[in-house]
């Protein structure tokens, strides 16, 4: 008896303690059994159970501030445990403190009739600087019907899972309870003691979900992270809150990943824009990304190269250069096609309810796994919003890859725009590691509304491999753009891909000849209708706006052998090509035009090379372009193919031409440097790119088109202005360089 009466209060001293850690605002709560998924009991034996609000503290003013982080105003009242929201619109939305990424929530709540309204959680920023916004899942409260099965009804998770059918819903003016399971990638919705809507935060269905709703690019959206916090929206109406408990919990055990693939490790890329129309092509792949750790080529020199490029046998030509017992898949770089289905959807951007989708297309090793979409009737000067979701065979959601592009302005528009030109660049000469190349970091701060990428976008006749057969050409474009890099900024960017002898056959190529197992005329499609968005035939002129035209042309496919005596008949363009080129630039009112040339019309280049217009052995079309271009005013020539940045003038036509230089500072090579011509106003051998702004200074001024040369991170070098001219203007005086 006297043991006894000495533990009592001892015990009820203990209990107080217990009550008092339970309760305090942030205590550590004691381990122990807890409500878990879907309402069982299960004993939290991970860990001890994170901090956590009591709930008292839910319900006063300090434990909330605005998404700004100042003091709430009096448009929320806290009376009596209850949080009313009592001036719509004004109170605007609050956030808690940062709160355990793992929990339960509960809590009562009414609404006034017509009223929308909802409970975020696991709300954080997204976005940087002026793009920066809180966003979270969303509980949605609403005047709805209790049959309501939109994801925009009550105890949906707003705009991504909708609930049940048969839910239990009080009407507006009486209470309802709800309550939130969110613990690892498991979400529930319960309304009035019902579980109505759940989802699961991991894997490819979930992304895909999100990809398709309001929170498009939003990385990890919904899944736990510390820090996160609850949001009480104004929406503008009435709303009361009370009786909210808090459980924290700790992470459940991590479950291994079931993704099987397909995926989309080479994300998008498009081209051909103009105001209604452009092609997308993706490529369904085995793994989620490139081989970073594989094993590196059998290296050849260029003698021995030669030597074996005379074999035609696929087999023979892999072999030699493959380690004994690899396979193409194991090498260094290798993202290796998988047969799937993907579908596009794509929507003009902030306009998702304009949403459209393409039917599903069945992926093949005949194409190299690859599928284009064209789509038409696009609305001009939009920028678009894309998802491709990929799947397996039999109907897997496996990947998912966002991407934009931005259709061509109307031709009334005068808005200013930038946009940028590179060419020259491979695997092998990448500057930024695994990330690819230095540009496509530098390039989006820039916003180009596009880019024209002049040929030699990848060498087939450089080593670690010899692209000697398509199989090898193929592992060098999936390799190529599974760069992060280079394919986050052509899966963003509007882009006329133009091919050159590189990454057509091999240097100086013309039709009829053969590299290794591969003929030109296989080259040919397997870049034209294969790795590219395709289009026939290969040229095309754009309209951008009121002030500027481009023209992009075709330097392969119509060219005529190099053997071939110089004369009228012999062309790089191709007579049809050149006939439209001359034609259209004549009929164009636009003050700028751009002429986008895989290689040079003006030059100058090194005397041993024979392969474009600024050489003698094509020196009769030379001749002619640069004279009949220079009769049309306000056409510049912008080239890629040269290794080195240059802007030059033709001594006899005054025409202008910028070489771009090429997209690596480990591919610069060719020119002497100091070498300056008398043609050139411009040169330095380096890597980097060319980028371009067209605008209108002035209101009611003259547009202005500026060219720059640019280090590969994005550092202007030179600037050039150029103003409208006449025929009888002096192109040599047009450029303000300052």
């Amino acid at each position: 008896m006297e043991i006894v009466g000495l533990c009592e209060p001892l015990l009820g001293a203990l209990n107080t303690v217990c009550r008092t850690v339970a309760n305090c605002a942030w205590g550590v709560l004691i381990a122990g059994m807890a409500v878990g998924l879907g309402g069982s009991g299960r004993a939290d034996t991970e860990a001890a159970r994170p901090r956590g609000p009591d709930d008292a503290a839910w319900s006063q003013r300090d434990f909330w501030q605005t998404p700004g982080g100042q003091p709430v105003n009096d448009g929320w009242q806290f009376v009596n445990g209850a949080v009313s929201l009592v001036e719509p619109r004004r109170g605007g939305n609050i956030v808690s403190r940062p709160l355990p990424p793992h929990f339960e929530l509960s809590w009562q709540w009414k609404i006034e009739q017509g009223v929308n309204s909802g409970l975020k959680y696991r709300v954080r920023t997204f976005g940087d600087g002026p793009f920066a916004r809180l966003l979270g899942l969303e509980y949605q409260i609403i005047d709805s019907a209790a049959d309501d099965t939109s994801p925009g009804s009550t105890a949906a998770i707003y705009d991504l899972v909708a609930p049940v059918k048969n839910k239990v819903l009080q009407p507006p003016g009486s209470w309802n309870t709800s309550r939130i399971v969110a613990i690892g990638d498991r979400l529930e919705h319960w309304l009035n003691g019902q579980l109505v809507t759940s989802a699961n935060t991991a894997g490819p269905a979930w992304d895909t979900t999100v990809a398709l709703s309001k929170f498009f690019g939003t990385d990890n959206f919904g899944r736990p992270r510390e820090g996160d916090r609850v949001m009480l929206t104004d929406h503008g109406g009435r709303v009361t809150y009370r009786d909210f408990h808090f459980v924290p919990h700790a992470p459940p055990p991590a479950t291994p990943s079931e993704e099987a693939g397909p995926f989309l490790a080479n994300g998008s890329r498009n081209s051909w824009a103009d105001q209604t129309s452009i092609v997308i092509w993706t490529r369904t792949t085995r793994h989620a990304e490139m081989l970073a750790d594989g094993t590196p080529f059998v290296s050849l020199s260029s003698k021995e190269a030669r030597q074996l490029a005379k074999e035609s046998d696929p087999a023979v030509l892999l072999a030699a250069q493959l380690p004994s017992g690899a396979a193409l898949e194991d090498m260094f770089g290798a993202c290796p096609g998988a047969i799937g289905r993907v579908r596009l959807s794509y929507y003009p951007e902030h306009r998702r309810r304009k949403m459209r989708q393409t039917a599903w297309v069945e992926t093949s090793g005949e194409h190299d796994f690859t599928a284009q979409w064209k789509l038409e009737g696009l609305t001009p000067g939009k920028k678009y919003l894309t998802v491709i979701e990929a799947q397996s065979p039999d109907g897997k959601p496996s990947a998912v890859a966002l991407g934009s592009f931005q259709t061509a302005p109307p031709k009334s528009s005068a808005e200013p725009f930038t946009f940028c030109v590179t060419t020259c660049h491979d695997f092998i000469r990448r500057d930024d590691g695994l990330r690819g190349h230095k540009i496509y970091t530098a390039m989006p701060p820039l916003a180009p509304a596009f880019i024209v990428h002049a040929g030699d976008i990848e060498y087939y006749d450089k080593p670690d491999p010899w692209a000697l057969t398509k199989e090898l050409m193929r592992f060098k474009w999936g390799r190529l753009f599974a760069l992060p890099a280079n394919r986050s900024f052509y899966s963003t960017t509007s882009t006329y891909f133009i091919k050159d002898d590189h990454d057509t056959l091999a240097n100086d190529c013309w039709p009829g000849q053969r590299y290794g197992a591969v003929t030109f005329e296989e080259g040919v499609r397997l870049f034209n209708e294969e790795q590219f968005p395709s289009r026939s035939p290969r040229y095309a002129t754009v309209r951008w706006g009121r002030h500027l035209q481009i023209w992009v042309l075709e330097g392969r496919d119509y060219r005529s052998p190099h053997t071939m005596p110089d004369g009228p008949e012999k062309s790089i363009l191709g007579a049809g090509q050149k006939a439209w080129l001359l034609q259209t630039l004549a009929d164009s009112d636009a003050a700028f035009k751009l002429v986008f040339s895989p290689t040079p019309i003006v030059g100058p280049d090194r005397r041993n090379k024979k392969d474009n217009h600024a050489n003698a052995i094509f020196a009769r079309e030379g001749e002619e372009l640069r004279e009949k271009l220079s009769a049309i005013p306000g056409v510049i020539v912008c080239c890629g193919d040269r290794h080195w940045q240059y802007a030059s003038v033709d001594a006899d036509t005054g025409l202008w031409e910028f070489g771009c230089g090429p997209g690596s500072e480990l591919h610069e090579l060719g020119w002497k440097e100091g070498d300056k011509r008398p043609e050139h106003r411009f040169v330095r051998v380096a890597g980097g790119f060319l980028s371009g702004e067209v605008g209108v200074p002035r209101k009611g001024g003259n547009p202005v088109l500026t060219l720059r040369h640019r280090t590969v991170t994005g550092e202007p070098l030179n600037k050039f202005d150029f103003h409208p001219v006449s025929a009888d203007d002096n192109a040599e005086n047009q450029p303000n360089r300052r």
